[in-house]
């Protein structure tokens, strides 16, 4: 009850920004600039200060990242296979779908929902994780198949590529990673700045998510949208679950935090993503009823995964 008391609010204040732009209250372009902050600025403060400013031996954990990401490219395999089999998809549609199983909305509700549980340093260090995985694996893995389906994939993937040097979380994940093996340690001002720019990323982030619900026109294709919202709120994660059990060696509650992470809806920019499909219409219904029917299986994982063990 605890955790459902904690997941409350947050996805209060998703209702308000949805409310906020549906009502014309606040006009839904005043609030993307809020969404860029919180990108560029918020959550590579976030991470940099998880992963630079972490003990010895508690940055990146190469058997956590090889659980997360064993877990999510099987969710995503199954979503391929699902759309071409039983959906009758090409590959460059499977593909979005795929993605849509597999990749969470880490950043904007996974980390709020999971800073509420475990605290500020745990979730932004479970961020990281799931931030190199979705960014370096998923994301990329998705539009190369969908680009190279689509004929001009090579060029398609240069593009990709360079997107992925720019990002402003992949570059301040690298700049933690080189500053924590460079021995370096954080001054005291650097980390209580970089905390107050991190603990702004959660409420803005909600309201954004809000906001971007708030401007979606989402279209019928009952079938695949309930394939993709079910994959992603139960599937991805029983899937991270058994990964994190194959692989061993992680601490419970690393392991509950991972896998809250997988039971998030997709990304807030997936509709986006599967426009250069043809699916934006499809994903834009996902991603509604995924984050409405989130505020119902979220708090259900907690008690499930209690009654395995892990606490």
């Amino acid at each position: 009850m605890d955790a459902v008391n904690a997941i409350i609010p947050l996805f209060a204040v998703i209702l308000i920004g949805f409310l906020a732009v549906r009502t014309g209250y606040v006009p839904a372009e005043s609030l993307r600039p809020v969404g860029e902050v919180v990108l560029r600025i918020a959550l590579p403060a976030l991470i940099f200060l998880s992963v630079a400013g972490a003990a010895p031996g508690e940055g990146l954990q190469p058997l956590a990242l090889l659980a997360v990401g064993l877990g999510s490219l099987a969710a995503f395999a199954c979503g391929v296979a699902v759309a071409i089999w039983g959906l009758r998809m090409p590959l460059r549609q499977a593909a979005m779908v795929g993605l849509g199983i597999s990749a969470s909305n880490s950043g904007f509700i996974g980390y709020p929902v999971v800073q509420q549980l475990y605290g500020t340093a745990e979730a932004g260090r479970l961020l990281a994780h799931m931030m190199v995985i979705e960014n370096l694996v998923m994301i990329p893995l998705a539009l190369i198949l969908s680009s190279n389906a689509g004929g001009g994939g090579s060029v398609r993937a240069w593009a990709l590529l360079r997107d992925l040097a720019r990002n402003p979380l992949i570059l301040a994940l690298g700049a933690a990673i080189a500053f924590q093996l460079a021995g370096l340690s954080l001054p005291s001002h650097a980390a209580r700045t970089l905390d107050l720019l991190a603990r702004m990323s959660a409420p803005a982030a909600l309201l954004v998510v809000g906001a971007t619900l708030a401007t979606l026109r989402p279209q019928g294709q009952a079938g695949a949208t309930a394939v993709i919202v079910l994959g992603k709120l139960l599937l991805h994660p029983a899937l991270t679950l058994a990964a994190f059990a194959a692989v061993g060696g992680l601490p419970a509650p690393f392991v509950l935090g991972a896998v809250l992470f997988a039971a998030m809806p997709m990304m807030s920019v997936y509709p986006i993503l599967a426009q250069r499909a043809g699916l934006g219409p499809l994903a834009a219904s996902a991603l509604l009823v995924a984050t409405v029917l989130g505020t119902v299986t979220i708090p259900l994982w907690l008690p499930a995964l209690g009654q395995l063990g892990y606490r």
